[in-house]
C-alpha cells in the first residue's frame, strides 16, 4: 500500500522515537518512517518484542514505557516523539493503566524536556467527548471533554491530553499535535468493537441506531505524516468520511441484532464484565452503541491539509 508522503522532506525531523511500536498504529507508523528520504533513523520501542524486518532505519528496543528514557533519548539524538503506548482494551485494573496510560506519559514528557526535543505526537480518542443522551453533533475541538463515567480508556485519554497541552504551553517552540480519532480499522484489526460485531447474536439497545465513524489506518499514518512538518501544535479531530448506522454494522458482518431495553442492557453488561465472563466493555461502554458521538474535522483539513482518503465504511470493510 502507498502511503502519503509529506511536500516538504526537509522540515521532516531526521531522528525520530515511537513508543507502542509493536502494536497496530506503531507498525504502520514505523513502516511509513522508514520510507521516507529524510528520516535517518528510527527508536521504536515496546514492552514486546522488537519490530523487525523494518530496514536498517530501524532501531527497536524492548522496553517498558514506563522506565526512565532520558538516556535513551539522548543516545539516539530524538528530536520528535510519536507516544502511541496505551493499554487499548477497557482495563480491569484501573491503577496499573493509570501508570501506563498517564504517569508514563508525564515521566516521557519531562524527559523530552530534559533532553531539548520539541516535537511530540499523541493519538487520542474521540470518545473523550462522551456518548449521552442530547449530544450537539458534531464535536468540535472547542468541546469540552466529558468522558463517561466509568469508561476508564477515555479518562486516561484526557488526563493525558491535559499533560501534553500543559507541556505545549510550558516549553518554548514546543509543537505537541493531540489526533481525537474514531476507531481505526485495517488488516489485522483486533479491537473490542469489532469483537463484539462478530457476534452472532448480537444485542443491542432497544430503538438506538446510532450513527458511528470510522477511520482507515492509511488515514491515520497521514495524520501522522501531516505532524511532521506542521507549524503549530494543537488538538485535532480526524475520521473517515461520512458515517455508519449502528445496525448497518452488524448487517455487513452478517449477524443479527437482539434489542434489549437500555438499562437491562447496561446492566448486564456490567455485571458481565464484573464477573469477569466477557473482556469487551463495562457497562458505561453500552453509551457508546446508544447514543451518537460524530465528531467534525474541519480544523484537520484546513490547518494541517489533511483530508482522509477513506469513508467509515470503507475503513470498516477494510477490517472485514
Amino acid at each position: 500500500m502507498m502511503w502519503p508522503r509529506v511536500e516538504s522532506l526537509a522540515e521532516v525531523p531526521a531522528r525520530i522515537a515511537v513508543t507502542g511500536a509493536s502494536g497496530f498504529f506503531g507498525k504502520y507508523l514505523v513502516d511509513h518512517l522508514a520510507g521516507l528520504d529524510q528520516v535517518e533513523s528510527i527508536l521504536a520501542m515496546d514492552v514486546r518484542e522488537p519490530l523487525h524486518g523494518t530496514g536498517e532505519k530501524v532501531t527497536g528496543l524492548q522496553r517498558d514505557v514506563r522506565a526512565p528514557m532520558e538516556q535513551v533519548l539522548v543516545e539516539h539524538g530524538i528530536q520528535a516523539v510519536f507516544h502511541l503506548a496505551y493499554l487499548a482494551r477497557p482495563p480491569r485494573d484501573v491503577v496499573d493503566a493509570r501508570s501506563i496510560n498517564v504517569s508514563a506519559t508525564a515521566a516521557l514528557l519531562r524527559a523530552c524536556t530534559a533532553t531539548g526535543i520539541k516535537r511530540f505526537v499523541y493519538p487520542s480518542s474521540a470518545t473523550v467527548y462522551g456518548a449521552r443522551a442530547g449530544n450537539a453533533e458534531p464535536f468540535t475541538e472547542t468541546d469540552e471533554p466529558k468522558p463517561n463515567q466509568g469508561f476508564h480508556y477515555s479518562i486516561d485519554k484526557v488526563a493525558a491530553e491535559n499533560l501534553i497541552e500543559r507541556w505545549a504551553a510550558e516549553s518554548d517552540d514546543a509543537i505537541a499535535i493531540t489526533y481525537r480519532g474514531c476507531p481505526v480499522m485495517g488488516p489485522d484489526t483486533d479491537n473490542f468493537i469489532l469483537n463484539t460485531l462478530r457476534m452472532r447474536w448480537l444485542p443491542v439497545p432497544a430503538f438506538a441506531n446510532p450513527t458511528m465513524q470510522f477511520l482507515h489506518i492509511a488515514d491515520q499514518t497521514a495524520a501522522f505524516d501531516a505532524a511532521l512538518t506542521a507549524d503549530r501544535g494543537g488538538i485535532y479531530n480526524i475520521a473517515g468520511g461520512g458515517t455508519v448506522e449502528w445496525r448497518r454494522m452488524i448487517s455487513m458482518f452478517g449477524n443479527r441484532p437482539v434489542p434489549v431495553p437500555a438499562r437491562l442492557l447496561h446492566f448486564m453488561t456490567a455485571a458481565t464484565w464484573l464477573l469477569r465472563l466477557q473482556n469487551r466493555s463495562p457497562g458505561d461502554g453500552v453509551n457508546f452503541i446508544r447514543y451518537p458521538w460524530t465528531i467534525s474535522t474541519e480544523l484537520a483539513r484546513s490547518q494541517l491539509g489533511w483530508t482522509p482518503e477513506y469513508t467509515s465504511e470503507q475503513a470498516l470493510q477494510a477490517a472485514m
